[in-house]
C-alpha cells in the first residue's frame, strides 16, 4: 500500500499547504506558490523537491522572465498520473463506477446490473471492475484507495442500515482493504452528493450549505464550516425519514409520501398498473396523466415545504437537489422553485444538479483523495 499520507513530507503543515495549493492552482511556479502561501522561497524548495522525489509533482516546461529579467521560472503542476481512485455507488439494482486520477480527472465511468444479485455476486461484480480497471489503467503508483457510497446509514465506516441492500454478515470495506491493500472509504450518498458541491461547484468558498438527493428515499448532506457533519449516529440529514401528517390524520415518513418510490407507488396502487419506471411516469405525465398529475401535485407540495423547513433550519445561501426525475422533468423543479418562494423564502438560492449519479461519484472520489495524501481538512477545489 502506498501511503504518502504518513510520509515524512506531509508530516509538516507548510508541506499540505503547498500540495493543497498544487491542486488547487494548476499550473504555477514555486516563486508563485511562495507569494501565495506567504513561505519562504528556500521552504518551497524543499517542499517541491521532496515531492518530485515522490513523483507527486511534474515540470511543464519555463515560464516568462520577470521583466527585470533573470532566469525564466520552471513550471510546475500535480502530476495527475501519480494514482488513481476508484469509486462506485451501490445504487438500487445497479453498481455505478467512476475511475479517477489524483486531479479527479474522469478516466472511466460505466455502471453495471446487480437486479436480483446476493450481497456475494454484488462483490464479485465490484472485484472483477475493479481488477480490470488495474490491468488498464496507466499510472505511477497504481489504485490509491477505494470510496463507495451506500444509500443508508454509515456510522464510523460502518453501515448500520441498508434499506435495500441486504449485507447480510459481509464487511465489504475490511474484504476490499485485504484484497487490494489500499483504504476503503464508506459514506452515506448525500454525504457525498454534499461534498461534491464543496468540492467542484463552490467557486464561492461558502463555508455552509446543503445537498438534498431525491431518489428512492430522501437524504441530505450537510456541510458546516467547511466540514461534513455526520451527527452523533451517522444519521444527520435523515430529513426523508422526518414525519409529516397525512390527511387522515396518521403520521408518515416524508420519503414515504415524497420520494421517487413514492411517486411511482401512488399510480401503481390506484391504477392497473405493475410495474412503473421513472421513464414510464414521464410518459404519463406528458400525456397528462390524472393520477401522475395527482402524484405530482402531492409530491411538489411535500417537497418544497421540506426543502423550505431546511432553509429555515440552517440558513444556508444555497440548497443543491440532486434527483434523476427534476433532470429529465426540470419543470418539476421550477415549480418546487415557485413554491419555496412562495412560502416566504424568496432569498434562498435553490440549484439543479445536472447529474446527482455522477455527483456522489465524484465525491466519494474527493474523499478518498483528502484521506490518501493525509490533508482530510485541506479546502481543495477540484472546480477551479
Amino acid at each position: 500500500m502506498f501511503e504518502l499520507s504518513k510520509s515524512d513530507v506531509l508530516q509538516r503543515e507548510s508541506s499540505k499547504m503547498v500540495l493543497q495549493q498544487l491542486i488547487n492552482g494548476g499550473i504555477t511556479t514555486r516563486a508563485q506558490i511562495s507569494r501565495d502561501l506567504g513561505l519562504n522561497k528556500s521552504t518551497v524548495s524543499s517542499i517541491y523537491d521532496d515531492l518530485k522525489d515522490y513523483g507527486i509533482v511534474t515540470e511543464v516546461g519555463e515560464g516568462e522572465a520577470s521583466k527585470v529579467g533573470g532566469r525564466r521560472p520552471t513550471r510546475i503542476k500535480l502530476n495527475a498520473e501519480f494514482g488513481y481512485t476508484i469509486s462506485l455507488d451501490l445504487a438500487y439494482h445497479r453498481i455505478h463506477f467512476m475511475v479517477n486520477y489524483l486531479d479527479a480527472s474522469v478516466i472511466s465511468r460505466e455502471d453495471i446490473n446487480i437486479e436480483g444479485d446476493s450481497i456475494e455476486q454484488i462483490v464479485s461484480k465490484i472485484t472483477d471492475r475493479i481488477d480490470y480497471y488495474g490491468r488498464t489503467t496507466s499510472s505511477v503508483n497504481g489504485l490509491l484507495g477505494i470510496g463507495i457510497s451506500i444509500h443508508g446509514i454509515v456510522k464510523d465506516g460502518q453501515i448500520t442500515y441498508s434499506p435495500f441492500l441486504d449485507m447480510g454478515d459481509k464487511d465489504i470495506k475490511k474484504e476490499f482493504e485485504y484484497k487490494y491493500n489500499v483504504p476503503v472509504y464508506l459514506e452515506n450518498e448525500s454525504n457525498l452528493t454534499g461534498l461534491y458541491v464543496r468540492d467542484f461547484l463552490n467557486n464561492e468558498g461558502i463555508k455552509n450549505l446543503i445537498a438534498i438527493s431525491i431518489h428512492k428515499g430522501i437524504g441530505s448532506g450537510i456541510i458546516l464550516n467547511n466540514g461534513l457533519f455526520r451527527g452523533f449516529n451517522g444519521e444527520a440529514g435523515e430529513v426523508g425519514r422526518t414525519l409529516t401528517k397525512t390527511n387522515d390524520g396518521h403520521y408518515a415518513t416524508i420519503e414515504s409520501i415524497c420520494s421517487e418510490d413514492a411517486i411511482i407507488n401512488y399510480v401503481v396502487e390506484r391504477s392497473s398498473v405493475e410495474k412503473l419506471s421513472r421513464q414510464d411516469l414521464i410518459r404519463l405525465l406528458d400525456k397528462k396523466d390524472k393520477l401522475a398529475f395527482e402524484a405530482m401535485d402531492r409530491f411538489i407540495s411535500e417537497i418544497s415545504m421540506l426543502i423550505f423547513n431546511v432553509a429555515m433550519n440552517f440558513d444556508t445561501k444555497s440548497i443543491y437537489i440532486g434527483s434523476p426525475l427534476m433532470q429529465e422533468k426540470p419543470e418539476i423543479f421550477g415549480l418546487i422553485s415557485e413554491a419555496v418562494r412562495n412560502f416566504g423564502k424568496s432569498d434562498i438560492e435553490l440549484i439543479l444538479l445536472d447529474d446527482s449519479d455522477k455527483a456522489c461519484l465524484l465525491g466519494a472520489c474527493s474523499l478518498v483523495t483528502h484521506e490518501v495524501l493525509g490533508i482530510s481538512a485541506a479546502d481543495l477545489n477540484f472546480g477551479s
